[in-house]
């Protein structure tokens, strides 16, 4: 929604023009990377990251300890360069999302799976990075 002052108010007018200017810098930096929700419980992490149109094959998860790296290509559409944009706000190409989990993952329980262009990524916490209940002794 664009607002548009009057002519008393010029400034207002180029002020706010300069706000959606400003504002489209951030919503287009913060498009380039997939949108991933993350939840917890005490044995695991599960991520959920957004990849409409890209497929599975073209995408990698890797996990060092408690980093999880998702990484891979969005198809470009045939764009040859040669085309003048009115409108781009899907991203296309090459992204990396790296995510550090709050403890360390079983890298080996790791799995992902894919559906209808959302993955999601199941991290099992490492057993030695659970918690622990250490019984009281009574003399």
């Amino acid at each position: 929604m664009r607002l548009t002052a009057t002519r008393e108010w010029p400034l207002l007018d180029e002020l706010m023009r300069f706000q959606e200017e400003f504002n489209s810098l951030f919503d287009n930096r913060v498009r380039e990377y997939p949108a991933m929700n993350v939840w917890m419980s005490d044995d695991k992490a599960v991520v959920d990251v957004e990849l409409p149109g890209v497929q599975p094959g073209d995408v990698e998860v890797t996990v060092l300890e408690n980093t999880l790296t998702v990484s891979g290509n969005r198809p470009t559409d045939g764009d040859d360069g040669k085309r003048t944009w009115f409108k781009r706000e899907r991203p296309l190409g090459e992204f990396r999302r790296t995510l550090e989990l709050p403890f360390a993952v079983e890298a080996d329980k790791v799995a992902a799976s894919y559906r209808n262009g959302i993955l999601r990524i199941t991290l099992p916490r490492a057993q030695a990075d659970k918690p622990r209940t250490v019984p009281i002794e009574t003399a």
